[in-house]
């Protein structure tokens, strides 16, 4: 795949509770003209449609992907979007798709998902627990941590990377200031 956002974003990586295997995930459609969004950005709701997370401000969850108003995955549908499409994840929608198009970003809003997400600078075992806002792409944690709520709680810390090189930069996130009203504290 040829992934527009390589070293950013947050990736699913597992789930607190033992035995799930997939997170729960809503439909939501895009709001007109809203993009450049990619897969692993933080999305939020906006007057009832997806849109990019805004730092600071409460996040629905974690775009994974895009399918047609009739379910289809958009990266693989011969189905007309009216938008445009970027590399393997990464979409523009129409100026009229909430009325005619009606494509929807699938999210992530699971409490208990855990994201993988590289910090804009080095992350410490002291920070396990603490929390995180959204750069201003929505696609990475501000490593200014602090006791109070944000957007993200630091769970776990990842020091070898999915090639097996040390890292000093990565994390498991969750979502700790959810716009469903769970996983807030």
């Amino acid at each position: 795949m040829a992934y527009n956002s390589s070293i950013k974003g947050f990736w699913y990586k597992k789930h607190l509770m033992p035995g799930v295997d997939k997170p729960a995930t809503l439909e939501v459609i895009l709001t007109d003209s809203e993009g450049a969004l990619t897969i692993g950005d933080a999305v939020q709701w906006t007057s009832g449609f997806l849109t990019i997370a805004a730092t600071t401000e409460s996040v629905l969850g974690i775009l994974v992907g895009f399918v047609t108003e009739k379910g289809e995955n958009l990266f693989k549908t011969n189905e007309s979007h009216g938008g445009t499409i970027s590399g393997d994840d990464t979409f523009t929608a129409s100026s009229t798709n909430e009325s005619t198009e009606k494509v929807k970003g699938v999210v992530i809003v699971d409490p208990y998902a855990l994201f993988l997400n590289t910090a804009d600078s080095t992350l410490t075992s002291a920070e396990v627990g603490t929390y995180f806002d959204t750069t201003s792409g929505s696609d990475q944690v501000t490593s200014s941590g602090s006791g109070t709520i944000a957007q993200f709680q630091l769970i776990e810390l990842v020091t070898v990377d999915d090639e097996g090189s040390a890292d000093d930069d990565c994390g498991l996130f969750r979502n700790s200031q959810s716009q469903l009203g769970w996983a807030s504290s």
